[in-house]
């Protein structure tokens, strides 16, 4: 990080490798790094100029440094407080440090290291009288979008066990206006039981051709098999998912046919109805979850049609993981394993409101997977190796349905 002027340059050659190699003592290396440079800048105002500099218009001079630890959300900073010969400086920085700290951690690290807008970064910046040129922040985001090519072309498996396929929205600025876009977000479960986050994609909705032009663009990087593939009942994806991926099985997901079927069911008997579904769901065979539908089928025709017509639809798509490892039904039941990554991305674009075009979007979610992906490398998410895994383990990882 290089200070010139009035405005703070980062070198990324530099600030890239620390952040990778030691993520806590990275961001508190830069946040001492900026610190120290707008203590500089503040008494180089105070005295009217800079290191080593030659001025008719000086009023002070230096007269060393002391340090001073701080303590912050990023750690204890090292700062060097610089003196002037009359005794007279006093920094402001320090009195305001608590609304400085909180700007720095979701304004920095946040906005110059994930892609928010260029005008929100300089507005906060401005307001702690920092100068942060156009040409930085875009310099940034070059090099955010090296990584995010990297993400959206490198080489897949060529076979995924398990493909979880979801999506979320954002509203994004499509060139006059904002409006709401789906983004597309795949997890795959490889062969030795590792979940990955494959791709993420803006599209303009969920079609049935935007389905098919996400799953084209994970066969074109590689993926030429897939057993089960996991999503909510949006209109065409069943027929698009087994067109795309022949051989494969499609699994309604149970939380989002829960979900629908309350629509159809009156508030005074929701409770009722949701133990019973759950007893199809936890069935041990395919056959018993059957023979306990058609008997619900049978007790409820009559009082509430819209229900047994719903639950006889989509019966079969709901129970297609019980025709794969019993150890696995916690896993693949549901699309809970994206509902947890779409939630954290929630967490942080609820800061960013609405954005700028669809790269930025991809600027703050993909180093976000690159993040997930290497946590869980920690622990296979299924195992093929023990197919009796005991409750307690798999509660570890999924939700009860």
């Amino acid at each position: 990080m290089e200070v010139k002027e009035n405005k703070i340059e980062f070198d990324l050659q530099e600030l890239a490798p620390l952040l990778i190699a030691n993520k806590t003592e990275g961001f508190r290396q830069v946040g001492e790094k900026i610190l120290n440079a707008i203590l500089e800048k503040e008494f180089e105002a105070f005295i009217g100029a800079g290191r080593h500099e030659r001025n008719e218009e000086r009023k002070d001079y230096r007269n060393s440094y002391k340090e001073r630890q701080l303590k912050t959300t990023l750690g204890q900073l090292n700062l060097l407080r610089p003196y002037a010969r009359s005794g007279k400086f006093e920094t402001k920085l320090f009195e305001n440090y608590s609304r400085i700290d909180k700007a720095l951690v979701s304004m920095i690290v946040e906005s110059y290291l994930k892609g928010v807008s260029t005008r929100k970064v300089e507005a906060v910046v401005s307001a702690l009288d920092i100068e942060l040129s156009h040409s930085t922040v875009s310099n940034l985001s070059h090099e955010l979008d090296e990584l995010v090519t990297e993400f959206k072309t490198s080489p897949l498996r060529s076979y995924y066990p398990y493909l979880y396929v979801d999506s979320l929205y954002l509203k994004v600025f499509n060139g006059s206006r904002f409006v709401s876009k789906a983004v597309m977000i795949a997890i795959g479960v490889n062969e030795e039981g590792y979940r990955e986050i494959l791709d993420i994609a803006p599209m303009e909705s969920e079609a049935v051709s935007t389905y098919e032009d996400f799953f084209d663009g994970l066969k074109e990087r590689g993926i030429k098999k897939v057993d089960l593939i996991i999503s909510d009942g949006h209109k065409g994806i069943k027929k698009t998912a087994s067109e795309s991926f022949v051989g494969s099985s499609w699994q309604l997901c149970s939380v989002h046919f829960k979900r629908n079927l309350m629509k159809v069911v009156p508030q005074k008997d929701i409770k009722t109805i949701l133990e019973e579904i759950n007893v199809i769901l936890h069935s041990k065979t395919m056959q018993d979850a059957i023979d306990y539908a058609s008997g619900m089928a049978s007790a409820y025709e009559i009082s509430h049609p819209k229900l047994i017509k719903y639950l006889t639809k989509n019966l079969m798509d709901v129970l297609t993981f019980l025709a794969f490892p019993k150890a696995h039904h916690r896993k693949i039941h549901s699309t809970n394993v994206l509902e947890r990554f779409n939630k954290e991305v929630k967490r942080r674009t609820k800061v960013v409101g609405a954005f700028p075009s669809d790269n930025s979007v991809l600027r703050l979610l993909v180093p976000l997977a690159v993040d997930t992906n290497a946590k869980w490398l920690d622990r296979k998410y299924v195992s093929w190796n023990n197919l009796v895994q005991s409750d307690e383990a798999e509660e570890e990882f999924t939700e009860n349905f």
